[in-house]
């Protein structure tokens, strides 16, 4: 080394090299050291959440009177204003109510009724395979619909891995779902007696009632 440095026209290059390493070494230690441990800092500090939710629900009912071989959409207008702020419509159960109104008469079947969540523009997951968005009854037994509004929701507690409440809730922040308006279809065909002198009825009153279940997480870190 000194024989390099004492030659003067080996002594630039050499310290020219000699600083380009320099350069070279602390970009590294940087990158290794420095800059990548933010990176391992943030996986490492992450911590487990328990998200938990709390509900409110909302019912609309309506009472119609159908007749024999009679198909009716009843609208319900679904929006946020009954809940609390923070709130999303996670869910909407419908329930399908009827009696047979002749049977104090005498021995009238009940009537047969069938109802349906037919897909539109309303917005919900209406590919959800845990949805019921049909269903019948042939013996006055209510009618129960359900369909999902909110992705992913079930309402069920669950943990996470996050940096902090605002991350590990990030998903439960999105607006619209399950707002606006959803169509209930129901049909109605009279059953008659079998009985000849049996005064049969030929139109029946159906009550539907829409609930919308909302929703608002709550995170709570665990370590």
């Amino acid at each position: 080394m000194l024989v390099f440095f004492s030659d003067e026209e080996s002594r630039v290059p050499l310290i020219i090299f000699a600083v380009a390493m320099l350069l070279v070494t602390s970009r590294v230690f940087y990158s290794l050291n420095i800059k990548d441990s933010e990176v391992h800092d943030e996986v490492r500090f992450l911590d487990e959440w328990s998200i938990t939710f709390t509900e409110e629900t909302e019912t609309s009912s309506e009472t119609i009177l159908m007749g024999d071989g009679a198909e009716e959409d009843v609208e319900f207008n679904i929006d946020l204003t009954s809940f609390s702020d923070g709130y999303h419509i996670g869910m909407v159960q419908v329930k399908i109510l009827y009696t047979e109104t002749n049977q104090a008469i005498g021995d009238d079947p009940c009537d047969s009724v069938q109802a349906s969540l037919a897909q539109s523009s309303y917005p919900a997951q209406w590919a959800y395979e845990n949805n019921t968005l049909n269903g019948g009854s042939t013996s006055c037994d209510e009618i129960n619909l359900l369909l999902q509004t909110y992705p992913g929701y079930s309402g069920e507690t669950y943990s996470r891995m996050a940096h902090n409440e605002v991350i590990a809730l990030d998903e439960w922040y999105e607006e619209g779902f399950g707002v606006g308006q959803l169509d209930v279809n129901v049909r109605l065909d009279v059953q008659r007696s079998q009985i000849p002198t049996q005064d049969n009825d030929n139109d029946e009153t159906i009550q539907v009632d829409v609930t919308a279940v909302a929703f608002k997480a709550h995170a709570e870190k665990l370590s």
